[in-house]
């Protein structure tokens, strides 16, 4: 009898395993995946807030009270801070079901910083730079996230229009594309009034870019004049 009793106490077991095995994963691991849906929810709207960035999720979520029991319909970011936290809020299908939490993340992108130091005016060479991947979500990189140039963008053609230190993130208000004429650069120009064109020396009295409108200041009557800037430093002036 003893024996009996043993071997249909193991047989109740291993049917007891069988069936949990044949349970519903979702039902069996559900806080697992409502972790992993909330955290993918909240690295698709910390992505709109980061372009450019590969977002990483840090960890779980910090609830302010006690963890939400209910199942969670939408997932809203409240902000960022510098250290690198994210602030959300969850709901239920009810307004009673409503919980705020925050979560670490980091925001990875790969831009340039600088080897030496770079003056206003100079040309951009790309040995004046080393590679780096930068957490833009916290730290002082954070001031720069959105104007980081990106290492993917060519540096030739560029110039600093400010001082760039070394150990300095490359940020794009710190380039510009060279001009192609500068202020004081002599210009010829072509004054057009219908079939006639007068030709003058002149100036350039701003910098400006090909096929763009310049300012020049012609040489004889110091006449300032609004045209449209040619190849071969010719200005076309229409009256």
């Amino acid at each position: 009898m003893k024996l009996q009793s043993f071997y249909q106490c193991f047989l109740i077991f291993l049917l007891s395993i069988f069936a949990f095995s044949l349970q519903d994963p979702t039902q069996a691991s559900g806080q697992v995946l409502t972790d992993r849906l909330l955290k993918k929810n909240l690295q698709d709207q910390l992505t709109k807030q980061y372009p450019n960035s590969s977002i990483e999720i840090l960890g779980g979520a910090r609830w302010a009270q006690s963890t939400p029991l209910f199942p969670i319909q939408n997932v809203s970011l409240l902000g960022e801070d510098s250290l690198g936290r994210a602030r959300f809020s969850v709901r239920g299908t009810t307004s009673q079901e409503y919980a705020e939490g925050t979560i670490e993340f980091s925001a990875w992108t790969t831009g340039r910083v600088a080897v030496r130091r770079i003056r206003p005016g100079d040309i951009l060479e790309t040995d004046s730079f080393i590679a780096k991947k930068i957490n833009v979500a916290a730290g002082s990189a954070r001031e720069y996230r959105g104007v980081i140039l990106s290492q993917a963008t060519p540096l030739r053609g560029l110039e600093a229009i400010q001082s760039i230190i070394e150990g300095q993130f490359l940020t794009s208000t710190a380039v510009r594309r060279i001009p192609d004429a500068r202020r004081g650069d002599p210009l010829q120009i072509h004054i057009q009034s219908g079939d006639l064109v007068i030709t003058t020396p002149g100036t350039a009295q701003e910098l400006s870019y090909m096929n763009r409108p310049i300012k020049v200041l012609t040489l004889k009557g110091k006449r300032e004049l609004t045209g449209l800037l040619l190849p071969g430093g010719v200005v076309e002036v229409k009256i």
